[in-house]
Protein backbone atom coordinates (compact mmCIF):
# COMPACT_ATOMS: atom_id res chain seq x y z
CA UNK A 1 0.00 0.00 0.00
CA UNK A 2 1.41 3.31 -0.92
CA UNK A 3 2.97 5.24 1.82
CA UNK A 4 0.77 8.31 1.31
CA UNK A 5 -2.38 6.31 2.52
CA UNK A 6 -0.47 6.04 6.04
CA UNK A 7 -1.02 9.41 6.89
CA UNK A 8 -2.91 10.16 10.13
CA UNK A 9 -6.08 10.30 9.78
CA UNK A 10 -6.26 13.81 11.61
CA UNK A 11 -4.66 15.57 8.61
CA UNK A 12 -6.08 18.81 7.67
CA UNK A 13 -4.11 20.75 5.27
CA UNK A 14 -1.24 19.26 3.36
CA UNK A 15 1.24 22.24 4.21
CA UNK A 16 0.20 22.26 8.23
CA UNK A 17 2.44 20.51 10.41
CA UNK A 18 0.73 17.57 11.99
CA UNK A 19 2.27 16.06 14.77
CA UNK A 20 1.47 12.59 14.48
CA UNK A 21 0.95 9.32 17.02
CA UNK A 22 0.93 6.28 14.97
CA UNK A 23 1.22 3.92 17.92
CA UNK A 24 -1.96 5.40 19.30
CA UNK A 25 -3.89 5.26 15.73
CA UNK A 26 -3.30 1.79 15.61
CA UNK A 27 -4.39 1.46 19.22
CA UNK A 28 -7.44 3.24 17.65
CA UNK A 29 -7.92 0.65 14.94
CA UNK A 30 -7.92 -2.58 17.42
CA UNK A 31 -10.68 -0.86 19.61
CA UNK A 32 -12.59 -0.10 16.26
CA UNK A 33 -12.49 -3.59 15.56
CA UNK A 34 -13.24 -4.82 19.39
CA UNK A 35 -16.79 -2.35 19.02
CA UNK A 36 -17.51 -4.20 15.81
CA UNK A 37 -17.50 -7.18 17.64
CA UNK A 38 -19.14 -6.32 20.89
CA UNK A 39 -21.84 -4.98 18.09
CA UNK A 40 -22.45 -8.45 16.01
CA UNK A 41 -24.24 -10.24 18.67
CA UNK A 42 -23.29 -13.50 17.68
CA UNK A 43 -23.63 -16.36 19.75
CA UNK A 44 -20.08 -17.40 20.20
CA UNK A 45 -16.50 -17.93 22.47
CA UNK A 46 -15.58 -14.43 20.65
CA UNK A 47 -19.18 -12.70 22.17
CA UNK A 48 -19.00 -14.85 25.87
CA UNK A 49 -15.67 -13.05 26.15
CA UNK A 50 -15.87 -10.33 28.90
CA UNK A 51 -13.62 -7.81 27.03
CA UNK A 52 -15.84 -7.84 24.04
CA UNK A 53 -19.15 -7.88 26.32
CA UNK A 54 -17.64 -4.69 27.62
CA UNK A 55 -15.92 -3.25 24.47
CA UNK A 56 -18.25 -0.07 24.26
CA UNK A 57 -16.38 1.31 26.72
CA UNK A 58 -13.79 1.57 23.98
CA UNK A 59 -15.84 4.10 22.27
CA UNK A 60 -14.37 6.36 25.17
CA UNK A 61 -10.76 5.50 24.00
CA UNK A 62 -11.93 7.28 20.91
CA UNK A 63 -12.66 10.49 22.81
CA UNK A 64 -9.82 10.80 24.87
CA UNK A 65 -7.67 10.46 22.01
CA UNK A 66 -9.70 12.94 20.16
CA UNK A 67 -8.96 15.14 23.00
CA UNK A 68 -5.23 14.72 23.09
CA UNK A 69 -4.70 14.82 19.51
CA UNK A 70 -7.07 18.13 18.71
CA UNK A 71 -5.25 20.07 21.81
CA UNK A 72 -1.54 18.77 20.23
CA UNK A 73 -2.27 20.11 16.66
CA UNK A 74 -4.85 22.79 17.00
CA UNK A 75 -5.35 24.47 20.51
CA UNK A 76 -2.38 26.79 19.72
CA UNK A 77 -2.88 27.45 16.36
CA UNK A 78 -6.99 28.04 16.97
CA UNK A 79 -5.30 30.78 19.98
CA UNK A 80 -2.95 32.45 17.45
CA UNK A 81 -6.05 32.89 14.55
CA UNK A 82 -6.22 29.60 12.92
CA UNK A 83 -9.82 30.63 12.58
CA UNK A 84 -12.54 28.56 14.55
CA UNK A 85 -14.64 28.63 11.32
CA UNK A 86 -11.85 26.62 9.07
CA UNK A 87 -11.39 23.99 12.29
CA UNK A 88 -14.60 23.15 12.28
CA UNK A 89 -15.59 22.82 8.18
CA UNK A 90 -11.79 20.90 8.29
CA UNK A 91 -13.48 18.97 10.56
CA UNK A 92 -16.65 18.35 8.43
CA UNK A 93 -14.60 17.22 5.40
CA UNK A 94 -13.07 14.42 7.70
CA UNK A 95 -16.41 13.00 9.53
CA UNK A 96 -19.56 13.72 7.41
CA UNK A 97 -18.57 12.05 3.43
CA UNK A 98 -18.38 8.41 5.35
CA UNK A 99 -21.66 9.52 7.59
CA UNK A 100 -23.40 11.13 4.75
CA UNK A 101 -22.84 8.08 2.92
CA UNK A 102 -23.48 5.35 5.17
CA UNK A 103 -26.26 7.41 6.15
CA UNK A 104 -27.98 7.31 2.54
CA UNK A 105 -27.57 3.34 2.91
CA UNK A 106 -29.54 2.80 5.83
CA UNK A 107 -32.63 4.94 4.74
CA UNK A 108 -33.74 2.04 3.10
CA UNK A 109 -32.88 -0.23 5.37
CA UNK A 110 -34.90 1.46 7.95
CA UNK A 111 -37.99 1.95 5.86
CA UNK A 112 -37.92 -1.74 4.55
CA UNK A 113 -37.71 -2.53 8.25
CA UNK A 114 -40.22 -0.08 10.73
CA UNK A 115 -41.58 1.52 7.34
CA UNK A 116 -41.68 5.25 6.13
CA UNK A 117 -43.19 7.27 8.64
CA UNK A 118 -42.20 10.81 11.25
CA UNK A 119 -39.99 8.62 12.98
CA UNK A 120 -38.01 8.03 9.45
CA UNK A 121 -38.03 11.78 8.39
CA UNK A 122 -36.85 12.69 12.30
CA UNK A 123 -34.33 10.42 12.21
CA UNK A 124 -33.10 11.70 8.42
CA UNK A 125 -33.22 15.04 9.21
CA UNK A 126 -31.43 15.07 12.84
CA UNK A 127 -28.96 12.75 11.30
CA UNK A 128 -28.11 15.21 8.41
CA UNK A 129 -27.75 18.33 10.95
CA UNK A 130 -25.47 16.05 13.23
CA UNK A 131 -27.65 16.00 16.03
CA UNK A 132 -28.86 12.65 16.70
CA UNK A 133 -26.33 12.28 19.53
CA UNK A 134 -27.34 15.12 21.36
CA UNK A 135 -30.23 13.78 23.53
CA UNK A 136 -33.22 14.96 20.56
CA UNK A 137 -34.01 11.56 19.55
CA UNK A 138 -35.72 9.09 21.85
CA UNK A 139 -33.43 5.90 20.36
CA UNK A 140 -30.92 5.83 17.91
CA UNK A 141 -31.94 5.57 14.79
CA UNK A 142 -30.45 4.52 10.96
CA UNK A 143 -26.67 4.14 11.41
CA UNK A 144 -26.79 3.73 15.70
CA UNK A 145 -22.83 4.14 15.51
CA UNK A 146 -23.18 7.84 14.34
CA UNK A 147 -24.31 9.22 17.38
CA UNK A 148 -21.18 9.56 18.56
CA UNK A 149 -19.98 11.76 15.47
CA UNK A 150 -22.97 13.74 16.07
CA UNK A 151 -21.49 13.88 20.21
CA UNK A 152 -17.62 14.66 18.52
CA UNK A 153 -18.70 17.25 16.17
CA UNK A 154 -20.38 19.24 19.22
CA UNK A 155 -17.18 18.62 21.03
CA UNK A 156 -14.92 20.19 18.10
CA UNK A 157 -17.19 23.50 18.28
CA UNK A 158 -17.09 23.28 22.28
CA UNK A 159 -13.24 23.56 21.69
CA UNK A 160 -12.97 25.83 19.16
CA UNK A 161 -14.86 28.16 21.06
CA UNK A 162 -13.24 27.59 24.37
CA UNK A 163 -10.05 28.65 22.86
CA UNK A 164 -11.03 30.99 20.56
CA UNK A 165 -12.93 32.88 23.86
CA UNK A 166 -10.83 31.74 26.65
CA UNK A 167 -7.81 30.56 25.71
CA UNK A 168 -5.47 27.72 25.83
CA UNK A 169 -6.46 27.20 29.17
CA UNK A 170 -6.65 24.02 31.11
CA UNK A 171 -9.91 25.08 33.64
CA UNK A 172 -12.95 25.00 31.46
CA UNK A 173 -12.35 21.59 30.87
CA UNK A 174 -12.94 20.54 34.52
CA UNK A 175 -16.15 20.69 34.43
CA UNK A 176 -17.10 17.81 32.20
CA UNK A 177 -14.46 15.87 34.08
CA UNK A 178 -15.97 16.46 37.14
CA UNK A 179 -19.72 16.54 36.03
CA UNK A 180 -19.44 14.24 33.30
CA UNK A 181 -18.98 11.05 35.57
CA UNK A 182 -21.65 11.79 38.22
CA UNK A 183 -24.09 11.96 35.23
CA UNK A 184 -23.15 8.95 33.44
CA UNK A 185 -23.50 7.33 36.84
CA UNK A 186 -26.20 8.56 38.25
CA UNK A 187 -28.80 10.19 35.70
CA UNK A 188 -28.05 7.94 32.75
CA UNK A 189 -30.12 5.29 32.31
CA UNK A 190 -27.92 2.95 30.81
CA UNK A 191 -24.86 4.04 33.05
CA UNK A 192 -21.38 4.81 30.61
CA UNK A 193 -23.17 2.99 27.53
CA UNK A 194 -25.04 6.50 26.75
CA UNK A 195 -25.22 6.88 23.29
CA UNK A 196 -28.46 8.98 21.89
CA UNK A 197 -29.54 10.32 25.54
CA UNK A 198 -26.11 11.33 27.58
CA UNK A 199 -23.96 10.83 24.37
CA UNK A 200 -22.45 14.62 24.54
CA UNK A 201 -22.12 14.19 28.36
CA UNK A 202 -19.55 11.24 27.75
CA UNK A 203 -17.78 12.29 24.78
CA UNK A 204 -16.97 15.28 26.26
CA UNK A 205 -16.32 13.52 29.54
CA UNK A 206 -13.66 11.61 27.47
CA UNK A 207 -12.42 14.43 25.42
CA UNK A 208 -11.71 17.05 27.94
CA UNK A 209 -9.32 14.22 29.81
CA UNK A 210 -7.46 14.01 26.27
CA UNK A 211 -7.52 18.08 26.10
CA UNK A 212 -5.81 18.03 30.19
CA UNK A 213 -3.87 14.75 29.06
CA UNK A 214 -2.21 17.14 26.13
CA UNK A 215 -1.83 19.81 28.43
CA UNK A 216 -0.19 17.69 31.25
CA UNK A 217 2.85 16.59 28.70
CA UNK A 218 3.18 19.92 27.58
CA UNK A 219 3.86 21.24 31.31
CA UNK A 220 5.72 18.36 32.27
CA UNK A 221 8.39 17.08 30.41
CA UNK A 222 9.01 14.18 32.51
CA UNK A 223 5.94 12.90 30.51
CA UNK A 224 7.65 13.49 26.85
CA UNK A 225 11.23 12.21 27.74
CA UNK A 226 12.39 8.21 27.12
CA UNK A 227 13.23 6.06 29.65
CA UNK A 228 15.70 2.76 29.06
CA UNK A 229 13.77 1.03 26.52
CA UNK A 230 13.45 -2.03 28.88
CA UNK A 231 11.77 0.16 30.94
CA UNK A 232 9.63 1.82 28.33
CA UNK A 233 8.39 -1.44 27.38
CA UNK A 234 7.75 -2.49 30.66
CA UNK A 235 5.39 0.39 30.82
CA UNK A 236 3.54 -0.39 27.57
CA UNK A 237 3.39 -4.12 28.41
CA UNK A 238 1.60 -3.01 31.76
CA UNK A 239 -0.67 -0.37 30.20
CA UNK A 240 -1.91 -3.04 27.73
CA UNK A 241 -2.27 -6.07 30.30
CA UNK A 242 -4.02 -2.82 32.81
CA UNK A 243 -6.69 -1.98 29.72
CA UNK A 244 -7.39 -6.29 29.17
CA UNK A 245 -8.24 -6.68 32.64
CA UNK A 246 -10.24 -3.67 33.44
CA UNK A 247 -12.81 -3.52 31.17
CA UNK A 248 -12.79 -7.39 31.45
CA UNK A 249 -14.22 -6.72 34.98
CA UNK A 250 -15.64 -3.16 34.33
CA UNK A 251 -19.03 -4.09 33.31
CA UNK A 252 -19.94 -5.56 37.11
CA UNK A 253 -19.55 -1.67 38.18
CA UNK A 254 -21.13 1.27 36.86
CA UNK A 255 -17.85 2.88 38.97
CA UNK A 256 -15.79 1.13 37.07
CA UNK A 257 -17.72 1.71 33.96
CA UNK A 258 -16.97 5.67 34.44
CA UNK A 259 -13.90 5.47 35.34
CA UNK A 260 -12.66 4.10 31.99
CA UNK A 261 -11.80 7.18 30.29
CA UNK A 262 -8.95 7.38 33.23
CA UNK A 263 -7.17 3.88 32.39
CA UNK A 264 -7.12 5.19 28.74
CA UNK A 265 -5.92 8.67 29.36
CA UNK A 266 -3.13 6.64 31.13
CA UNK A 267 -2.98 4.63 27.75
CA UNK A 268 -2.58 7.80 25.72
CA UNK A 269 -0.39 9.42 27.93
CA UNK A 270 2.36 5.89 27.90
CA UNK A 271 2.11 5.61 23.75
CA UNK A 272 2.48 9.19 23.16
CA UNK A 273 5.69 8.31 23.53
CA UNK A 274 6.09 5.20 21.20
CA UNK A 275 9.32 4.25 22.94
CA UNK A 276 8.94 0.44 23.54
CA UNK A 277 8.58 -2.35 21.88
CA UNK A 278 4.84 -2.46 21.95
CA UNK A 279 4.85 0.62 19.98
CA UNK A 280 6.80 -0.59 17.48
CA UNK A 281 4.51 -3.77 17.09
CA UNK A 282 1.95 -1.15 16.41
CA UNK A 283 3.95 1.00 13.93
CA UNK A 284 4.05 -2.17 11.40
CA UNK A 285 2.69 -1.43 7.89
CA UNK A 286 -0.10 -3.98 9.00
CA UNK A 287 -0.98 -1.82 12.06
CA UNK A 288 -0.80 1.43 10.41
CA UNK A 289 -3.22 0.31 7.64
CA UNK A 290 -5.90 -1.04 9.88
CA UNK A 291 -5.11 2.33 12.24
CA UNK A 292 -6.00 4.45 8.89
CA UNK A 293 -8.82 2.44 8.01
CA UNK A 294 -10.70 3.24 11.70
CA UNK A 295 -13.08 5.66 11.19
CA UNK A 296 -14.20 3.43 8.38
CA UNK A 297 -14.71 0.03 10.50
CA UNK A 298 -16.32 2.06 13.02
CA UNK A 299 -19.03 3.57 10.47
CA UNK A 300 -19.59 0.85 8.71
CA UNK A 301 -19.47 -2.18 10.71
CA UNK A 302 -23.23 -1.78 11.38
CA UNK A 303 -24.13 -1.79 7.81
CA UNK A 304 -22.11 -4.97 7.81
CA UNK A 305 -24.02 -5.92 10.74
CA UNK A 306 -27.66 -5.44 9.23
CA UNK A 307 -26.89 -7.14 5.68
CA UNK A 308 -25.75 -9.99 7.43
CA UNK A 309 -28.81 -10.30 9.77
CA UNK A 310 -30.92 -9.57 6.66
CA UNK A 311 -29.42 -12.43 4.92
CA UNK A 312 -30.00 -15.16 7.66
CA UNK A 313 -33.70 -13.78 8.23
CA UNK A 314 -33.74 -15.14 4.28
CA UNK A 315 -32.32 -18.17 4.80
CA UNK A 316 -34.25 -18.76 7.79
CA UNK A 317 -37.25 -18.93 5.60
CA UNK A 318 -35.90 -20.90 3.22
CA UNK A 319 -34.09 -23.26 4.47
CA UNK A 320 -37.00 -23.57 7.66
CA UNK A 321 -34.29 -23.31 10.53
CA UNK A 322 -33.71 -20.92 13.25
CA UNK A 323 -30.18 -18.41 12.82
CA UNK A 324 -31.86 -15.67 15.04
CA UNK A 325 -32.54 -16.16 18.61
CA UNK A 326 -34.15 -14.65 21.74
CA UNK A 327 -30.92 -14.31 23.84
CA UNK A 328 -29.39 -12.04 26.68
CA UNK A 329 -25.62 -11.73 25.78
CA UNK A 330 -24.98 -9.68 28.48
CA UNK A 331 -26.16 -11.19 32.56
CA UNK A 332 -28.51 -9.16 33.57
CA UNK A 333 -30.36 -7.55 29.83
CA UNK A 334 -33.37 -8.01 28.16
CA UNK A 335 -33.08 -10.56 25.18
CA UNK A 336 -32.77 -9.58 22.21
CA UNK A 337 -32.48 -11.62 19.00
CA UNK A 338 -29.04 -12.71 18.42
CA UNK A 339 -27.50 -14.86 15.37
CA UNK A 340 -27.21 -18.68 16.65
CA UNK A 341 -25.24 -20.58 13.95
CA UNK A 342 -27.21 -23.81 15.32
CA UNK A 343 -25.94 -23.36 18.23
CA UNK A 344 -22.37 -24.18 17.47
CA UNK A 345 -20.13 -21.42 19.41
CA UNK A 346 -17.08 -22.16 16.87
CA UNK A 347 -19.17 -21.22 13.88
CA UNK A 348 -20.23 -17.85 15.45
CA UNK A 349 -16.78 -17.24 15.96
CA UNK A 350 -16.55 -17.98 12.65
CA UNK A 351 -18.89 -16.02 11.53
CA UNK A 352 -18.31 -12.96 13.34
CA UNK A 353 -14.43 -12.88 12.02
CA UNK A 354 -15.75 -13.17 8.52
CA UNK A 355 -18.02 -9.97 9.00
CA UNK A 356 -14.63 -8.52 10.77
CA UNK A 357 -13.14 -9.16 7.41
CA UNK A 358 -15.14 -8.17 5.53
CA UNK A 359 -15.93 -4.83 7.13
CA UNK A 360 -12.01 -4.28 7.06
CA UNK A 361 -12.15 -5.15 3.31
CA UNK A 362 -14.99 -2.29 2.76
CA UNK A 363 -13.01 0.18 4.62
CA UNK A 364 -10.40 -0.33 2.07
CA UNK A 365 -12.92 0.95 -0.70
CA UNK A 366 -14.27 3.83 1.36
CA UNK A 367 -11.38 4.68 2.64
CA UNK A 368 -10.30 5.02 -0.95
CA UNK A 369 -13.66 6.59 -2.32
CA UNK A 370 -14.98 8.47 0.10
CA UNK A 371 -12.63 9.60 3.08
CA UNK A 372 -9.80 10.96 1.51
CA UNK A 373 -11.78 12.78 -2.00
CA UNK A 374 -14.30 13.87 0.66
CA UNK A 375 -11.45 15.27 2.69
CA UNK A 376 -9.14 16.25 0.14
CA UNK A 377 -12.50 18.65 -1.82
CA UNK A 378 -12.65 20.29 1.20
CA UNK A 379 -8.67 20.94 1.65
CA UNK A 380 -8.72 22.30 -1.48
CA UNK A 381 -11.78 24.14 -0.91
CA UNK A 382 -10.12 26.12 2.50
CA UNK A 383 -6.92 26.39 0.32
CA UNK A 384 -8.89 28.27 -2.51
CA UNK A 385 -11.14 30.85 -0.13
CA UNK A 386 -7.41 31.13 1.86
CA UNK A 387 -5.88 32.69 -0.91
CA UNK A 388 -8.93 34.59 -2.46
CA UNK A 389 -9.18 36.53 0.96
CA UNK A 390 -5.44 37.37 0.87
CA UNK A 391 -5.44 39.07 -2.47
CA UNK A 392 -9.33 40.73 -1.50
CA UNK A 393 -7.49 41.76 1.39
CA UNK A 394 -10.34 41.14 3.13
CA UNK A 395 -10.50 39.54 6.79
CA UNK A 396 -10.97 35.56 6.33
CA UNK A 397 -14.18 34.44 6.78
CA UNK A 398 -13.45 32.05 10.05
CA UNK A 399 -11.38 34.05 12.26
Amino acid sequence: MPVALLAYPFSMDAADKITRYHALDSWRGICACMVALFHFDVISHLSFLPLTRNAYLFVDFFFVLSGFVIAANYRSRLAEGFGAGRFLVLRLGRIYPLHLVTLLLFIPIDAAKDGIGPNLLQAIVTNVLLLQGLGVNPQNWLNFASWSISAEFAAYVVFAAVVTRIGPTIWPWLLPIIAGPVVLATISPDGMNATFDYGLVRCLYGFALGVLSFDLRERFPALRARLVPSVETLLETASVMLVVGYVSVAGSSVTLQVASPLVFTLVVLVFAREAGAVSRRLTVPFMLVVGMLTYSIYMLHPLVRAVVRAILMVVERLWHTELLVSYALNPGHEPTKVVSMNGSLWLGDLLQIAMLLLTVLLSVVTYRAVEEPGRSWVRRLMDHRKVGTLRSGQPAFDT
